[in-house]
């Protein structure tokens, strides 16, 4: 089709979506075939077939915004099959328009796409890589060229669906109430022929197709992602009178050793001592491609437990911007020693920013008070002469608590308990 899809439809390159509805229904219902007189039915068929594909282009705005870039040649490419415009019509006005019901669709279907899934590694999301992969599909028969026999003659619409390759079945659900359902035809197995079986195709015994293993290569180019797909049109299995669907590669990235993604960044953990915290790291990393990074943090940095630090164009390639990349990012996990000898501590105090004293009450002897008959009822220690004692820090002693060895143990559990008999009730509920 020659003509601009935009004149098609009589409306310009700027025209909303609502104005080109207008316009598809208005052209319609003009020019549809059941409304001409036979010396005319060829003609409206025709201008029919060219509104209602001027319109499925226009009204997809994906569609629309390729058409306006290439024009046709590139919907041509991007490989997309338009609907069956009767089809489209009665979306608009309904099944019963011109004494007809919805129709079949016309002309030949775009067969199943074949789904893979391809497990890749980092290392190739990376690089790029090119595998070669065997699939198996069917072809259509080349000595009886899909037809079933070498005889034409022996070939004959099938009786039962009438050459659709597929029937309508009824069934009652009960009484007043059926279903019908679209079923492939068991007669033709939904090819719409039937073979006669004295001449039927050797090769293909008469099913039209013969099995086909070919190798394809699947190259996967730098800063591709985890389920991206890759796509080979029209190389699915080929039948009589269908156009081949696609084999798609999904791609499946596997779990590194070393690295995260995280779209084109990369993460790293590295354990450090407290030794390098204070004083500095340097360490060698070997990165996806084979190259060894020289990794130091600057003079005087310290490193804080859990931190995160960049190393800036060095994670993964931008798909199709190779040259492009995001960041490294390494987070440190600090390791302290157990315990530090008791010279070590003096020569660290020297070192380091003196730390925080703790400021404790001073003790008074407290004034003497004349006896009464108030004192067995004030036996609290005075406010302003608190009395201190002197406690270590040690490792809690988990097993005694959980045994109840322990008032403090105890009062846990029982807590515990509590909390679970008064909260039980309803996250039972929730499950049911």
């Amino acid at each position: 089709m020659g003509e601009n899809l935009y004149e098609v439809l009589g409306v310009s390159k700027n025209a909303s979506q609502d104005d080109i509805k207008k316009a598809y229904r208005k052209k319609a219902f003009e020019w549809h075939p059941d409304k001409h007189e036979n010396e005319k039915r060829d003609e409206a068929q025709e201008k029919f077939k060219d509104i209602a594909h001027a319109f499925e282009v226009l009204s997809d705005q994906k569609t629309r915004d390729i058409y306006d870039r290439y024009g046709e040649e590139g919907l041509q490419r991007g490989g997309g099959g338009f609907h069956d415009p009767s089809d489209l019509f009665s979306q608009f006005f309904g099944g019963g328009m011109f004494g007809g019901g919805r129709r079949a669709p016309s002309g030949p279907q775009k067969g199943q796409d074949i789904t893979h899934a391809l497990k890749v590694s980092l290392e190739e999301l990376y690089n790029g890589t090119t595998k070669k992969i065997r699939v198996t599909r069917t072809r259509n028969c080349g000595d009886c060229k899909g037809s079933g026999s070498t005889k034409p003659s022996a070939v004959e619409e099938c009786k039962a669906c009438k050459g659709k390759g597929r029937r309508v079945e009824i069934h009652q659900l009960q009484p007043g109430f059926v279903t019908q359902q679209v079923v492939t035809c068991s007669s033709c197995q939904g090819q719409g022929k039937t073979v006669d079986p004295k001449f039927k195709c050797k090769k293909c015994n008469g099913k039209r197709v013969v099995t086909d293993v070919t190798t394809l290569e699947v190259h996967i180019e730098k800063g591709m992602r985890d389920r991206q797909n890759i796509v080979f049109q029209g190389e699915a299995d080929e039948k009589p009178d269908v156009i081949p669907g696609d084999i798609v590669f999904v791609l499946q990235q596997k779990p590194h050793d070393v690295f995260e993604r995280d779209g084109t960044d990369l993460y790293v953990k590295k354990k450090i001592n407290l030794l390098e915290s204070l004083t500095g790291v340097e360490h060698k990393l070997k990165h996806l491609d084979g190259r060894v990074l020289h990794i130091k943090t600057k003079s005087g940095q310290i490193i804080k437990p859990n931190q995160v630090l960049e190393v800036s164009n060095e994670g993964m390639p931008t798909y199709r911007n190779p040259f492009q990349k995001g960041a490294l990012l390494i987070k440190f996990d600090v390791e302290f020693p157990e315990s530090i000898p008791a010279n070590v501590v003096g020569q660290l105090q020297s070192i380091l920013p003196a730390k925080p004293k703790a400021e404790l009450p001073v003790m008074k002897e407290k004034p003497k008070k004349k006896a009464s008959k108030d004192d067995d009822e004030d036996d609290d220690e005075d406010e302003d002469h608190p009395m201190v004692e002197n406690v270590t820090l040690v490792e809690p002693r988990y097993e005694e608590k959980s045994n109840g060895s322990t008032s403090t143990g105890s009062a846990y559990e029982e807590d515990d308990e509590d909390h679970h008999h008064h909260h039980g009730q309803q996250a039972q509920c929730a499950t049911q």
